[in-house]
Order: C-alpha cells, then sequence, then structure tokens
C-alpha cells in the first residue's frame, strides 16, 4: 500500500511539473554574459512578469544551445553562430529576433599599439563562436594574417592571454575589461560592422508550435523593457552594477560598447548569412545555410 502511495505521489508531481512548464516560457540565459541585461531589467521594473517564466542559467554559450537543441528550453539569447549551425545540422531551431550587438573586441598588451601590429599574431577564440569568425573576417579584410588559437573556455582564453601564450584575445564585455593595465582594447569589431549582431533570441520549432502566444507576449514587453532600458542610461548602469556585480565604470564601459536592438532588419540577415558562409568554408558547418531558413516572424 506504501508503495502504491508513493507511486501515485511521483505520478501527481511529475504531472504538476508538466503542466507549469507547459504554462510557462522555459528561458536560458547565459548567467555571466550581459546579453540578457534588459529581460533582467524588465524583472526588476515589472514590464515582464517573472512568474511567466521559468528561467534556465548556464555558464556558456554552447551548455545553453545543448539545451535548446535538447528542447529543455523553449527559447534563449545566445551568439547567432550556434543555431546557424544547428540548421545546418538539421535541428528544429529558429531565430525570431536579433538582440545584443556589438560589445566584442580584441585585447592585447599595451607594447602593441594599432591593430596592424597584430599581423601574424597568434589570437585567442573560442572555437566556431561569433569571436572566431569576427576574428576571421577581420583578419582577412584588413590582410592581418591573425594565427587563430581555439580554445574551450573564456578562462582559458584569460589565462593563455596572461602567460603570454596568445599575443591578444578576441574577447567581449564586461570580461574584456578585467584584465590588468598592461593590457587594452585595440580594436573593437563595431569599427568594421556597426552594431553587429552579437546574441540573438532563438527558439524551438516545438515552442513556436505549442508557445507561440506565450512567446508573442514575451517579445511584447522584452521590447518594452529594452526601450525604457536603452532610454535610462543611468539606469541600465545601475542595472548592469546590481544584477552582475560589477563595479558602476565597469559597467558603463560594458554598456557604451554594447547595444539592444530587437528586430529581423534585412541589413543584419544578409550579415549573419556572411558569417555563415565563413563557417562553412572553416568547415565548422555541414553545408550552406541560406537566411530564408533561419528567421521566423513572430506576429
Amino acid at each position: 500500500m506504501k508503495k502504491i502511495t508513493l507511486l501515485i505521489l511521483i505520478t501527481v508531481m511529475i504531472i504538476s511539473c508538466t503542466n507549469n512548464q507547459d504554462n510557462k516560457l522555459v528561458i536560458g540565459l547565459i548567467k555571466p554574459s550581459l546579453n540578457h541585461l534588459p529581460i533582467d531589467f524588465g524583472f526588476n521594473i515589472k514590464t515582464l512578469n517573472k512568474d511567466n517564466y521559468q528561467i534556465r542559467y548556464f555558464s556558456s554559450g554552447w551548455e545553453t544551445n545543448e539545451a535548446l537543441v535538447a528542447k529543455k528550453i523553449d527559447l534563449a539569447v545566445m551568439p547567432f553562430t550556434y543555431s546557424w549551425t544547428d540548421i545546418a545540422n538539421g535541428k528544429k531551431i529558429k531565430i525570431i529576433s536579433f538582440f545584443e550587438r556589438e560589445s566584442d573586441g580584441i585585447i592585447t598588451s599595451t607594447k602593441f599599439k594599432n591593430l596592424a601590429d597584430l599581423k601574424n599574431k597568434r589570437i585567442g577564440v573560442l572555437r566556431a563562436s561569433t569571436l572566431d569568425v569576427f576574428a576571421e573576417m577581420v583578419s582577412q579584410e584588413r590582410d592581418l594574417n591573425f594565427e587563430l588559437v581555439y580554445f574551450r573556455t573564456p578562462m582559458d582564453m584569460a589565462a593563455a592571454l596572461k602567460t603570454k601564450k596568445v599575443d591578444a584575445l578576441s574577447y567581449y564585455v564586461p570580461s574584456i575589461f578585467k584584465f590588468s593595465e598592461e593590457f587594452h582594447v585595440i580594436h573593437w569589431y563595431s569599427d568594421d560592422y556597426p552594431a553587429h549582431s552579437c546574441c540573438d533570441i532563438s527558439v524551438t520549432q516545438t515552442a513556436l508550435d505549442n508557445k507561440q502566444s506565450l512567446i508573442s507576449n514575451f517579445m511584447l514587453n522584452l521590447n518594452e523593457s529594452t526601450n525604457q532600458l536603452n532610454n535610462s542610461p543611468k539606469a541600465a548602469f545601475e542595472a548592469a552594477r546590481i544584477f552582475y556585480n560589477i563595479p558602476i565604470d565597469l559597467a558603463k564601459k560594458s554598456l557604451y560598447n554594447t547595444k539592444y536592438i530587437l528586430n529581423l532588419d534585412e541589413d543584419m540577415k544578409n550579415f549573419e548569412e556572411k558569417v555563415a558562409n565563413i563557417m562553412f568554408k572553416k568547415e565548422y558547418i555541414k553545408r550552406r545555410v541560406d537566411k530564408d531558413e533561419v528567421y521566423y516572424n513572430i506576429d
């Protein structure tokens, strides 16, 4: 009798958890990244109702993407390269909006005075990420012939720069500002590609099929949160300071080099397709992906 009662309780709990998840949008966020600041800000000012969402945090983009592909989350804010790779591999993923823009550049020792000084030098990157492909693009377009050195985690990259195993890093805010004074940001990718996308909002096809109204409501409220954040610089700096536990000067420097813009404009679609074509040439993806396969407009 006790075993039967226990089984009934377990079954009820499973059904309850399943129903709770069905009624909420499950969102995956990269915890150390500033790419989701408007979401945190929205929860704080109540333009986003936290009760409507289940937030799951991950330590990296690839972990977030693995959860999305496995349908453990419905929606994610993550580098767009992962979504293009998923689609090339036949996974049912769609990008519904560009989101975080710019926010990345090249940091190196102060002994290097300008980007041209890094010609033929070793640049640390995260393999198959935006940081990898942006470095490749700048190297090709400026004839710098970087020797790209691949790492698994940002921590490994930082250690390599400090121990001079690489000459520079393709890196991101706020971490790009956390090095000692013997290092400096020598180049921002925004100089080459103004307002370029870094992290997009991606969803599973299953979520589009079953939770489209929840997704639409989220995007509507996120747009309001983003507008308020963009129109209130002081509030944005303070939000970054609090949510990410960083000094206010670091928050300011990070947000001066970050933009948040929601849309699916054609120019940025073309930019991401260009990046994906480089990924194909580098054999990161198995086939060329047409941009019409990638994006989905939420009403």
